[in-house]
């Protein structure tokens, strides 16, 4: 197996070099990926993560914020935004990855785009 070790630029040019993959994730939601990853690299017993571009398009999903997320899991109409994986809140039911810095205000969670892995 050959490894190749990728920056961050690197890994964000995966995917904006794929005619099919390249408007999956915001500039943004890739470099949150980014950092996902190598988290789940360094928790690994390896160290290291496969790039796979079709994978992780298949996996994650990128939305602009709660409502368009409701959007998609309507059955879940009843589930909010509040983090500590309590069973009305997104993270209860998937992992989710913050996207930008619209995260910081209290409300603002509702209008900030997140990834969730996709369930």
């Amino acid at each position: 197996m050959i490894i190749q070790r990728v920056n961050e630029h690197e890994f964000i040019d995966a995917f904006r070099s794929s005619d099919t993959y390249k408007n999956n994730f915001s500039y943004d939601g890739l470099k949150a990926l980014y950092e996902y990853f190598e988290e789940v690299a360094e928790c690994n017993d390896s160290g290291t993560f496969e790039l796979d571009v079709v994978a992780i398009c298949c996996d994650f999903t990128e939305y602009n914020s709660l409502k368009e997320w409701k959007e998609n899991y309507s059955h879940m109409k009843d589930v909010n935004f509040i983090h500590g994986c309590e069973p009305d809140s997104v993270d209860y039911y998937t992992t989710v990855i913050e996207v930008g810095d619209k995260w910081k205000g209290e409300e603002l969670h509702k209008t900030a785009p997140f990834i969730i892995q996709n369930f």
